[in-house]
């Protein structure tokens, strides 16, 4: 039987000591007590149908929602994470954060890359073979399933770049924006060469989404039998673009496999011939997988890259760089704002495919996943929202899901596609804006 515990009144007032609950609440169930616990969510945050109603793009308000939603889960993040880092933790609160960690990798981190590795290697096996005199539409539209697939695994991996997707620069790498479509089209036009593998800007999700999609769907085979018909790329060939699309897509396989071995250390030994024919690195410098990196953070003689258990789940919580309270703000202050508040509608994220919406909602949900240690919107036995529970801080719990709930139901409202909506907003041709910076 373990004995739970609850913060005493002092975390209101600064640090915060933890004492243990009556002798009754000790008679209770293990299973009660930190067993499987589904949160209810104030709508459900899945099903959204998508707002299209033409008077509604030039509405600020849905925008201003959206932005207004995500500071709210930064500041409710960082609250928790203040909780925590002023917590004089018992050794058994200590043990039980450690299985939080342990199954935040093993049932959240690790899941999520394998299965953006899987898509990514179908994606890949959809393109490679395909010719310009081959082609159909069900190929293309199969490789754009594919595609959306992968891409719902990144962006639900986002709330823990910390770790080897920033180490490795695989973040940089695969999913840098916006494409630098000038500088690809100097490439088809002038000729393809190696250096151009070595510039983000026109690698990863957005180069593949800019030759599979258009305005939203999948490219007409006609197109890619053909020359294509976007502004200033009208001389480029399919067949051009299709061998560009299979050559980029093998270098984002190779990378997402990179982070599976990463986290799980290289169980899948295909995978990881993969990364290492490709010269890729897939450990810390003291040898661990990032996986065991976490774990045993604050583990003398572990060769844990943080010197605390604390400093471990301020990287996942609330960390400038690299954790949840990171990707909300980016996708705040950034991704949303950047277009919207300021008009650099450039900047927009997914423009070609029209999945900006889903991108946004995906990263929020990343949180939700870390917050409940599972994916499937219930908390697992060892999550943070178990913890808080455990602890007696429900109101933790219902600030933080109520928030990224919230969040999920603004960014929902946006009219969609966002690339329109900000367009609208701003009275700007998405075609002709290309004056920006890529955001790596």
């Amino acid at each position: 039987m373990k004995t739970k515990f609850i913060f005493s009144m002092a975390l209101m007032m600064g640090a915060m000591t933890l004492t243990s609950c009556s002798k009754d609440d000790d008679k209770k169930n293990d299973e009660t007590e930190f067993g499987i616990v589904e949160t209810t969510p104030v709508v459900d945050e899945d099903n959204y149908s998508l707002n299209t109603t033409a008077a509604n793009y030039s509405v600020k308000s849905f925008g201003e929602t959206a932005i207004d939603g995500c500071a709210d889960v930064v500041s409710e993040l960082e609250a928790a994470n203040t909780i925590i880092g002023s917590a004089k933790l018992t050794e058994a609160q200590e043990t039980y954060l450690r299985e939080v960690l342990k199954n935040l990798v093993s049932e959240v981190i690790v899941p999520t890359y394998t299965k953006l590795a899987d898509n990514t290697e179908a994606l890949e096996n959809t393109l490679n073979g395909l010719t310009t005199s081959t082609i159909t539409q069900a190929q293309i539209d199969e490789a754009c399933r594919d595609f959306k697939a992968a891409r719902m695994y990144w962006e639900q991996s986002e709330a823990f770049l910390g770790g080897a997707a920033s180490d490795f620069d695989i973040d940089p790498t695969i999913d840098s924006w916006p494409l630098n479509r000038s500088l690809l089209l100097s490439y088809f036009n002038n000729g393809m060469n190696d250096e151009m593998l070595d510039d983000a800007t026109i690698l990863g999700f957005h180069a593949l989404e800019f030759i599979l999609f258009r305005d939203g769907q999948p490219r007409k085979v006609a197109e890619l039998k053909g020359n294509d018909t976007y502004k200033n790329f009208e001389n480029v060939s399919g067949e051009k673009e299709l061998a560009y699309a299979q050559t980029i897509c093998t270098l984002l396989k190779q990378r997402t496999f990179q982070l599976q071995c990463a986290w799980d250390g290289g169980k899948n030994a295909s995978r990881l011939a993969v990364v290492e024919a490709a010269g890729l690195d897939y450990q810390t410098q003291k040898g661990l997988s990032y996986g065991d990196n976490l774990i045993n953070a604050g583990i003398s003689g572990s060769g844990s890259s943080f010197p605390t258990l604390k400093d471990a789940i301020a990287q996942i919580l609330s960390d400038d760089e690299g954790s949840c309270v990171a990707i909300a703000n980016e996708v705040g202050t950034a991704k949303i704002a950047n277009p919207f508040s300021a008009g650099d509608v450039s900047y927009v994220e997914s423009p070609y495919s029209y999945n900006s919406i889903t991108d946004f909602r995906d990263n929020i949900r990343s949180i939700r996943n870390v917050w409940l240690g599972s994916t499937d919107k219930k908390a697992n036995k060892y999550s943070f929202h178990t913890f808080f529970a455990s602890v007696k801080q429900d109101a933790v719990n219902q600030k933080v899901e109520g928030a990224y709930v919230r969040a999920i139901e603004g960014i929902s409202n946006m009219p969609s596609p966002f690339v329109k909506y900000c367009c609208t907003i701003w009275n700007i041709n998405f075609e002709d804006d290309e004056d920006w910076e890529t955001e790596e």
